[in-house]
């Protein structure tokens, strides 16, 4: 199947409500499917995305402006002092975990992968954090998961932790300071090569 490539004008990146809740599992099922590793992702219900959307922070969609679909999605989460906010790897003072916020969740669909959607979804949503004062973004990648980590690198984060999560799964955890905005490069990181 050919891929829908179309340039940055072609996707418009907007808040998810309910309503997008279906489309967004098949995405992430989708995602879940094409891995070479099991362990590379942790898929979430409409449990998850409800609570997102209404409480613990929002989501963001991808949506092709010529056909309407729902392209990606990026689930962000607000964790206030919540016992797994990633800032306690970082050893913050409770103040200082209510400045975090994470980047919890992200998929694009097969037909749109290759349009840099995954960094414009995590573009807008640092932008919105910043307006409403966050200063630390955060999330977690299985360590081998490259496709992943250096998505994470290439948008100046950096790995400040490796733990066990989600029942045990290694994770890296990344961190981005707001302050340092774009300034790291990726030429400042090391990537792997070997997608």
């Amino acid at each position: 199947m050919e891929k829908n490539r179309t340039d940055g004008d072609g996707f418009e990146i907007l808040r998810c409500t309910k309503n997008d809740i279906p489309e967004i599992l098949a995405v992430m099922r989708e995602a879940e499917a094409g891995l070479t590793s099991r362990d590379w992702y942790v898929t979430d219900g409409r449990d998850f995305f409800e609570a997102h959307m209404e409480r613990e922070g929002f989501v963001l969609k991808a949506v092709e402006r010529q056909s309407g679909r729902l392209a990606g999605f990026l689930a962000v989460r607000i964790p206030g002092k919540a016992e797994d906010n990633l800032g306690r790897f970082l050893q913050l003072g409770e103040e200082e975990l209510l400045q975090v916020a994470h980047m919890e969740s992200a998929a694009v669909a097969s037909d749109f992968r290759g349009n840099g959607l995954q960094g414009r979804m995590m573009a807008e949503a640092e932008r919105i954090l910043r307006e409403q004062g966050f200063s630390r973004f955060m999330g977690t990648v299985h360590p081998s998961n490259c496709y992943s980590r250096n998505h994470f690198l290439r948008l100046g984060y950096r790995a400040a932790a490796r733990t066990e999560m989600y029942g045990g799964l290694t994770r890296d955890v990344m961190v981005k300071e707001a302050e340092d905005g774009d300034a790291q490069k990726a030429s400042d990181h090391i990537f792997e090569k070997n997608c």
